[in-house]
């Protein structure tokens, strides 16, 4: 008699196969009454279930991989990048620009050789610098000269040289180093071993296969499978072609990526961060930007983020996400982009695009910086727009959070509590906040904080928004701070909501003293502390905005602020600040 039962395939777990299989065979007249757990039968069952379990399994792995979205494996990711025609970034070594000082009474003209090794040092570990080229000095005086904002890059410059062999049923360029910072990757071709024509000629990473030719000296990369890099050459159609016997050489740098960000933030004379060996006569060596830039290789979530939009650009910019996928794969040293075209500014400035990038190891871009980001952006700017790279603003916190615990239930002590607690806090602001459009939504920040430990029972936490202004000394200006959210706004005779920090100010009799400033009813006025108690000198220096947010500082003509830096702090009417 045949059994009309099917087996079930709605479930491919390891039980519910086996259960199914049983119930199958339970159907069949061979094992009418058959007890399938009482006998050796159970085995097979299992070893069946197994069997088919794994298959399922590595049927469902399989199908993922062959997807960018559900794929999980680097190579498939890399492969599938690699059709959307995108290349994964490789490791960025970080760059620092110094000031060199030299013993020198000669008039004559002297030089920084190329690749001259520097040292600095971070968390006692030593790493190598160098000029990618000939710097010139300039006299600095009778017995010293100077080389001004040399640029020095971290890493080891290394050499690989292949022979092209038709003979080799496949042969691959492969750079023999995977920590290869590709961006400074050369490469030339020559003629042969002997013959060096050639040599001076420096081919090009390919940027726009549109406008190759059957002569273009261009070269392709691409990652390879087990994490190095490739290159590899055109077909005599699209980029110039290979001959037998044809010498390739390239040259390359090896880097320890993120790791030597930030030599040079506490550089000062008598303690300098750089050293070089390589200069006898060296007098000093003044760090003018801190080294950064440096990156690791880029992750499986940034490929398939990155790759469709690149795709989608088709290397050209022309909407605000062209302009931000392409700063975003190409500028190295972006942490966050944002950009707007300018019918968008405020105010309007049509035929412009303004973009704004939070640096990885800075708060703002440098102008030398800035300009290589403009230069970037050229290569693939339509020629109509004009891009303006700006500053970011920054909405500062304060946070201050009150916090109440079992003491039957803490395990720590009061002070290493707090330590967690302002640990997660922080954590919360790099993960959550420092990006451009993110917002601070309060119930769920205030959550995080209890989640810091069983033992907190809750906590009551303020928010303070602070704005930084850079006023000019002893000139009377106009300043607006937009806070793009609502202020307070305290009845009349109530306290102030907008304070800001010290600075020093003139007064009416000519003196200076040590001044503040604080609303009053929608009026800013600058106050003096006399024996703690606050003396007013200027009634009205400007006027606050509570529903718009908006502090203006009108006639306002500081004679000195601490680091030049005033800070304007103002309570918001809402708890989620946007």
């Amino acid at each position: 008699m045949s059994n009309n039962r099917k087996i079930e395939i709605n479930s491919l777990d390891f039980f519910g196969i086996r259960d199914n299989l049983k119930s199958y065979l339970s159907g069949l007249e061979q094992f009418t009454d058959f007890d399938f757990e009482g006998s050796g039968t159970s085995i097979l069952l299992d070893l069946l279930a197994y069997v088919t379990h794994y298959q399922g399994f590595y049927n469902n792995m399989i199908a993922n991989e062959l997807f960018l979205d559900s794929a999980v494996k680097r190579t498939s990711v890399v492969s599938h990048a690699k059709a959307l025609g995108y290349t994964p970034k490789s490791k960025t070594a970080a760059t620092a620009t110094v000031d060199i000082t030299i013993d020198d009474s000669d008039s004559s003209t002297t030089y920084l050789t190329k690749r001259t090794k520097f040292k600095g040092t971070k968390d006692s570990v030593s790493y190598t610098f160098s000029n990618a080229d000939v710097e010139t000095f300039e006299v600095l005086s009778a017995t010293q000269k100077i080389a001004r904002n040399v640029t020095i890059v971290e890493g080891t410059w290394r050499n690989a040289t292949f022979i092209k062999d038709s003979n080799l049923t496949t042969q691959r360029f492969i750079i023999p180093e995977k920590n290869v910072d590709m961006s400074k990757l050369t490469v030339k071709v020559q003629q042969s071993t002997t013959d060096t024509t050639g040599f001076s000629d420096t081919w090009t990473k390919v940027s726009d296969i549109t406008s190759l030719t059957n002569t273009s000296k261009v070269y392709f990369t691409q990652e390879t499978e087990n994490g190095g890099f490739e290159i590899y050459f055109g077909d005599g159609v699209l980029g110039k072609g290979l001959s037998d016997g044809n010498l390739i050489i390239t040259e390359y740098l090896i880097t320890n990526g993120q790791d030597a960000n930030d030599i040079g933030n506490t550089d000062a004379v008598g303690s300098r961060a750089f050293t070089s060996a390589a200069i006898s006569n060296l007098s000093d060596i003044a760090v003018v930007t801190t080294s950064n830039g440096g990156s690791g290789k880029e992750t499986i979530l940034s490929i398939k983020d990155n790759a469709p939009k690149a795709y989608q650009s088709q290397n050209r910019n022309v909407t605000a996400n062209d302009y931000k996928s392409y700063i975003e794969t190409n500028y190295t040293n972006a942490n966050d982009v944002y950009v707007w075209g300018g019918e968008d500014n405020d105010p309007p400035e049509y035929g412009k695009v303004f973009v704004s990038v939070k640096p990885t190891n800075a708060s703002f871009l440098n102008n030398e910086e800035k300009i290589s980001l403009q230069n970037l952006i050229k290569q693939q700017n339509v020629v109509s727009i004009i891009p303006d790279v700006v500053d970011p603003i920054y909405l500062y916190l304060k946070i201050t959070s009150s916090v109440s615990f079992d003491a039957n239930i803490l395990t720590l002590s009061a002070k290493d509590l707090a330590a967690l607690v302002e640990l997660k806090v922080l954590t919360y602001k790099n993960t959550s906040l420092e990006k451009f459009s993110r917002n601070l939504r309060y119930s769920k920040f205030v959550k995080e904080i209890d989640d810091t430990d069983e033992s907190i029972l809750g906590n009551e936490t303020s928010i303070v928004m602070q704005r930084r202004i850079t006023p000019t000394l002893n000139q009377t200006k106009t300043y607006t701070v937009k806070f793009e959210n609502s202020i307070e706004h305290p009845h009349e005779g109530h306290h102030s909501t907008v304070s800001s920090s010290q600075f020093t100010y003139a007064k009416s009799d000519g003196t200076t003293t040590l001044s503040y400033i604080e609303d009053v009813n929608g009026v800013l006025k600058i106050y003096e502390l006399i024996d703690g108690v606050k003396n007013y000198i200027k009634d009205d220096i400007g006027s606050v905005n509570y529903e718009k947010g908006i502090v203006t500082l009108k006639d306002f003509s500081p004679t000195l602020v601490t680091d030049n830096i005033l800070k304007i702090d103002c309570i918001p009417a809402n708890k989620d600040i946007i």
